[in-house]
């Protein structure tokens, strides 16, 4: 057995093959940049292969928020050219489907709440109004007669969350991109103030020497605590934690659902193969992204209050993925002040998917030595320094 070190080489190592990373990988790859992704298990594995693909910023955000901004801004481009690209790069299609969303009042008071908000969202431009029951029930027939009307928001899409992540390392892959799975990071190189590279086992051994390293990890981005132990910028971590989602697909004998639904107990996700997503639960179970009973249940009663036939759905299969929670909710992409040559990109919670374009858009341009300028109106909310008092730099020069 050889005994030495392997040496490898890329401009920019990716770690993490969730849809942050592999996004990320895409963007540098289109940029130039020689990219190497490493993932430790499979791609889209994870969080980003658990989730329903929803792109319904006007649904995760608030009104005048950095979050709806950055959602608005992701979806349009998703809609209007990304998927197109990824899907001719990579023969992957995402199934993009815009199907439009309906949130649900189930009461009067639900209905003035909702109202407000559709007002607020119109105020900054959002395409969304307000139904009253009889309308919403002409857009989706067999809805719950209990109704006191909907927001209706007919540019809202989804995707196959795994295709697409599989799209983006695809795609990043035909423009020459390495993308090892099984592949473990064990700890940054760093010399003095400056990452200079990963070490790795499994399918790839040895150290691998980089212009720069991105950490968009998910809910193991707090590994990071180990591998900056010792130094200073170990105290501006971003925490991340993992929030578990439980989510099932039910089918239908014919499929009658045609837009996503929403209310305060869980939402209805249409697919193209003609079943139905239900989700999803958050809950702070650690690592354990095991399916629970109690989660499966709750998943199932949500689904007939919205549309009552769904009670003689089948429940084709279940499953669980792992949020990387943030204290705010929005994702850290950036530099971490003190410490050259790294970029994380992680917490992204609920908005993974629905923030992909955004997110990998950011990485590029930190790791282009440009600062901020895919997403210059997003960046100062997803600064990592938010969350301590320290400058960060502006960038990690190429």
């Amino acid at each position: 057995m050889s005994t030495h070190t392997e040496r490898h080489s890329a401009d920019v190592t990716v770690i993490g093959g969730g849809i942050a990373g592999c996004s990320a990988a895409w963007f540098l790859a289109r940029a130039g940049f020689e990219v190497l992704l490493l993932e430790r298990d499979a791609i889209g594995q994870h969080a980003s292969g658990a989730a329903a693909g929803m792109l319904t910023p006007s649904a995760e955000a608030e009104p005048g928020s950095v979050l709806l901004r950055a959602g608005l801004a992701s979806l349009a481009e998703l809609r209007e050219s990304l998927c197109s690209e990824l899907a001719a790069r990579s023969g992957i299609d995402p199934e993009l489907e815009t199907s439009g969303l309906l949130r649900i009042a189930h009461d009067a008071g639900e209905a003035q709440a909702l109202q407000a908000r559709v007002a607020a969202l119109q105020s900054e431009g959002v395409d969304c109004e307000w139904l009253d029951t009889p309308e919403a029930q002409l857009l989706q027939p067999g809805l719950a007669a209990d109704l006191h009307g909907a927001s209706w928001s007919a540019c809202e899409a989804n995707v196959r969350s795994p295709l697409l992540t599989a799209a983006y390392a695809g795609a990043a892959r035909s423009l020459g991109a390495r993308v090892v799975t099984g592949a473990l990071v064990t700890s940054l190189v760093i010399e003095g103030d400056r990452v200079i590279g990963v070490r790795c086992a499994g399918a790839l051994e040895g150290i691998v020497h980089s212009g720069c390293v991105v950490v968009c990890a998910g809910s193991w981005s707090g590994v990071l605590d180990a591998w900056l132990a010792g130094h200073a910028s170990r105290a501006g971590l971003p925490p991340v934690e993992p929030i578990r989602g439980q989510i099932l697909s039910l089918r239908e004998s014919t499929p009658s659902l045609r837009t996503m639904l929403w209310d305060a107990n869980g939402y209805l996700v249409p697919k193209r193969d003609g079943s139905v997503v239900v989700g999803a639960t958050e809950e702070r179970a650690g690592f354990d992204a095991r399916v629970t009973a109690g989660g499966v249940a709750s998943l199932t009663a949500a689904a007939p209050r919205l549309v009552p036939a769904l009670a003689d759905a089948v429940l084709e299969r279940s499953w669980a993925g792992l949020r990387p929670g943030s204290p705010d909710g929005l994702p850290s992409i950036g530099p971490l002040a003190g410490i050259e040559q790294l970029v994380i990109g992680y917490g992204h919670y609920r908005s993974g998917v629905l923030l992909s374009a955004i997110s990998g858009a950011l990485v590029r341009d930190y790791v282009q030595g440009k600062g901020a300028t895919g997403g210059a109106d997003f960046a100062a909310a997803f600064d990592p320094a938010r969350f301590t008092a320290s400058p960060r730099n502006s960038s990690c020069p190429s």
